[in-house]
């Protein structure tokens, strides 16, 4: 009776044991045993996401990741695209209505360092038939967090080796930033009597410019204005047509005269006028230089150059010469006899 008890203990404990094995194997798998459908999503990188992961929507869980296929860049033909990797997606039947046309596609993480998962933002395309089973659509890639790592660390490290090898010019730089703000403070202090009267003349001004538009406004509103300078526009127009009306015949025997002179102004008789010309400058340069001949003789006469120059400038000598012809004409044969 004993053995029979112990036997049945064990039994039980057993049975309990693979109830619970299999309960721990249900949950951690995943499984599902209602109604779905299956979804196909396309990844550039897919993170760490691997099978079995929860596939939430709106934050709920709705379905799970059947499998993580890599393709490695396989064009697809029914897609006409290169493929890198390829998640298998069943989703219960209940999601059907929410995945709609223009739904998106995330891989997700819960937390910080939590477990990565699909999420499925339903799209609001709600004229068009939601995603029908074995649709293949194009995810969201995850970010590369590493890559990011790696190429803020290479951007960091050229920045460093910039600031040691430029170090004299950075110092300068903002030695030079430090004195030109010191500069314009000082000349906003110096100058704030000046500022502020032209801050307000310019709010003057603007004042001015509102006054000014609204009594445009306010000229502009009255229709009969409007009507009178339009009135006025038209008749302008009108007494300028009649005048172009009346030049017309004025203005055409004047072309006719123009094309006519310019018919006589041949080549050959350009060329005669021109010649014409140059030896009227050529005879005005010889004249101009029989002037300054002449000035120069007349200045030379009255500085008193010369026998002339000095007939007319010497007193004496023109007495001698008045008395030399006295005496000539008492004495004629002066002329012809010497004593």
């Amino acid at each position: 009776m004993g053995t029979r008890k112990i036997e049945l203990r064990v039994g039980i404990l057993i049975a309990v044991a693979v109830i619970t094995l299999v309960g721990f194997i249900i949950v951690l798998g995943n499984f599902a045993f209602g109604g779905g459908y299956t979804l196909y999503v396309d990844l550039e990188f897919s993170g760490n996401i691997q099978m079995g992961a929860p596939v939430r929507i709106s934050g709920i869980k709705m379905g799970r990741v059947s499998s993580v296929d890599f393709w490695g860049g396989k064009i697809d033909e029914s897609q006409g695209r290169r493929v890198q990797v390829r998640l298998e997606v069943w989703l219960k039947d209940d999601a059907r209505e929410a995945v709609r046309q223009d739904a998106e596609f995330y891989i997700n993480t819960q937390g910080v360092l939590g477990e990565q998962y699909l999420e499925i933002v339903p799209g609001r395309d709600y004229q068009s038939p939601p995603l029908a089973p074995g649709t293949i659509v194009l995810g969201n890639s995850p970010p590369r967090m590493d890559l990011l790592l790696s190429r803020l660390y290479t951007v960091l490290e050229s920045v460093s080796e910039v600031l040691d090898e430029e170090r004299e010019v950075l110092r300068e730089l903002l030695h030079n930033s430090a004195s030109a703000v010191a500069e314009v403070n000082r000349q906003l202090v110096d100058n704030r009597d000046t500022i502020s009267q032209l801050l307000v003349g310019a709010n003057e001004l603007t004042r001015e410019a509102t006054a000014t538009l609204g009594r445009v406004n306010e000229g502009l509103g009255d229709p009969r204005i409007i009507g009178k300078t339009v009135r006025d526009a038209d008749a302008l127009l009108v007494t300028a047509n009649r005048s172009l009306d009346t030049l017309t015949p004025s203005i055409d025997r004047f072309l006719g005269d123009a094309t006519r002179a310019t018919g006589l102004l041949t080549e050959e008789r350009v060329d005669r006028a021109i010649a014409v010309v140059d030896k009227a400058a050529s005879a005005a340069t010889k004249a101009g230089g029989l002037i300054d001949n002449v000035d120069g003789l007349v200045t030379d006469l009255r500085s008193g150059k010369g026998t002339a120059g000095a007939l007319l400038v010497r007193e004496d000598i023109y007495a001698d010469l008045r008395e030399l012809l006295r005496d000539l004409n008492r004495n004629p044969w002066k002329l012809f006899w010497k004593e």
